[in-house]
């Protein structure tokens, strides 16, 4: 019986080295972070563009909540302003600098899915991408925001700009 126990144990524990590591869920994340749009630029497919800034706090996780706001600028035209309505969702990148060796610092890199309201009238989603960390492959730094009515509203490709997370 004894035989039998250590060739079960040993088994599990091939079992559980070789079996494949698993990201934790973005609801297992419930940190505070404040972001930060330093000035972004989205373009829509049509080659229209709009310009982003602002700033604010966004609790992760279920229930998570969002503030803050900013000013835009569709195609170079007059500033209007935005706020955060809610967040959808944030996945966090990590906060390790590439090719670094130096302790993580906050800022932290991620995904963060917010509601936005413009003082246009129009509602919609940004999207704000910060590539500290170990982003997937395809992201780039940068926003998009998507207000919806036909593919001059879709704002999809990162222009040029910064955004950052910070663990508070």
């Amino acid at each position: 019986m004894k035989a039998f126990c250590a060739f079960a144990i040993s088994l599990a524990a091939i079992g559980l080295s070789t079996a494949p590591a698993v990201a934790t869920d973005a609801n297992g994340n419930h940190e505070a972070y404040k972001w930060v749009v330093a000035g972004d630029t989205a373009v829509a497919p049509d080659g229209s563009s709009i310009f982003f800034k602002g700033i604010g706090t966004l609790q992760a996780g279920p229930g998570g909540a969002v503030t803050g706001g900013g000013t835009f600028s569709i195609n170079g035209g007059p500033t209007g302003t935005w706020t955060a309505t809610a967040v959808d969702g944030f996945v966090s990148y990590g906060t390790r600098l590439p090719g670094s060796t130096l302790p993580p610092p906050p800022a932290t890199g991620g995904k963060a899915t917010l509601r936005v309201s413009l003082s246009n009238g129009q509602t919609g989603v940004l999207t704000i991408f910060c590539i500290i960390g170990e982003p997937p492959p395809s992201v780039g730094e940068g926003i998009h925001l998507i207000l919806g009515g036909g593919v001059s509203n879709n704002y999809t490709d990162e222009g040029h700009g910064f955004t950052i997370f910070i663990a508070i």
